[in-house]
């Protein structure tokens, strides 16, 4: 599988700045928008897991930091204020937060039609499932890039589509789904795509398509750890006990996504701002 380069494009790289004037980086952003089929988004939203936004909090800070890429190759810092960035009103085990941005001319970004979507619906029409192939893009914290961001790309497989929530360490309960694509940290907030392929059998006729076709599944949350430890075999002594990535990553569904927006649609919310004159980074 090629991972079309417009779909990296729909990805910035989330932080918060320290006492000394450096970046720290949290996490990833997607950037999404309605197009109603005309080819622009009249309303865009970065979009990030909410964990990603309260850890940055956590830390004191007062703005949420987005680095962009620039079209002349260099990136760019742009400052939010903690406060415009909106969760879901009523329910705190929705592990989204979004902010409405506008996206000025010398920004190397695309955004994501939020029409392609894997919702419950186009999944059912697709008869996608266990085994189909989904992706992640996002920030790799040992190799963001120096002069401009770089996103890598895991590729996997959906391990579970279940009507059961999964228990989470931190947000209680929540709807999801598994995936096998190991999740690390900066990977939080990054979108995943589930890749419907060129060809497929879907009501046992074969359906052909000129191009793949990806839908937009979700956001990562995080993955499951186990402990593990280095025993040395012959004295049976425990050397250096640690927590071992098991492999499955957890992804907060789409669906969760377009309620966190629709809530905040609904205030009629004006906190929208335009990234347009930016200061490059040094």
């Amino acid at each position: 599988m090629n991972v079309p380069p417009e779909i990296l494009k729909c990805v910035a790289f989330v932080g918060a700045k320290k006492v000394n004037g450096e970046y720290e980086f949290f996490g990833s952003a997607f950037i999404v928008g309605f197009t109603g089929g005309r080819g622009y988004a009249e309303q865009v939203f970065f979009v990030t897991a909410r964990h990603v936004i309260q850890a940055i909090q956590k830390k004191g800070a007062t703005q949420v930091w987005l680095r962009v890429n620039l079209k002349d190759g260099n990136s760019a810092w742009v400052e939010t204020a903690l406060g415009s960035w909106a969760f879901h009103p009523t329910d705190a085990s929705i592990d989204v937060s979004i902010v409405e941005l506008g996206i000025g001319s010398d920004l190397d970004h695309l955004v994501f039609p939020i029409e392609q979507s894997a919702t419950r619906e186009v999944l059912a029409q697709h008869e996608a499932g266990h085994g189909d192939e989904v992706f992640i893009t996002g920030l790799f914290r040992h190799h963001t890039g120096a002069r401009r961001n770089i996103p890598i790309v895991r590729v996997g497989n959906v391990s579970c589509i279940s009507k059961e929530k999964i228990r989470t360490k931190d947000f209680g309960e929540i709807e999801g789904y598994l995936i096998e694509a190991r999740s690390v940290g900066g990977l939080s907030g990054s979108p995943v795509f589930i890749n419907m392929g060129g060809i497929r059998f879907i009501g046992g006729s074969l359906k052909m398509s000129a191009h793949p076709v990806y839908f937009f599944l979700g956001l990562i949350h995080g993955h499951f750890d186990i402990k593990a430890a280095a025993v040395d075999a012959a004295q049976e002594v425990e050397l250096s006990p640690e927590r071992v990535n098991t492999g499955i990553a957890i992804v907060t569904p789409f669906e969760k996504v377009s309620e966190v927006i629709s809530e905040y649609r609904k205030t009629g919310a004006q906190s929208k701002a335009i990234i347009q004159k930016i200061k490059k980074d040094a």
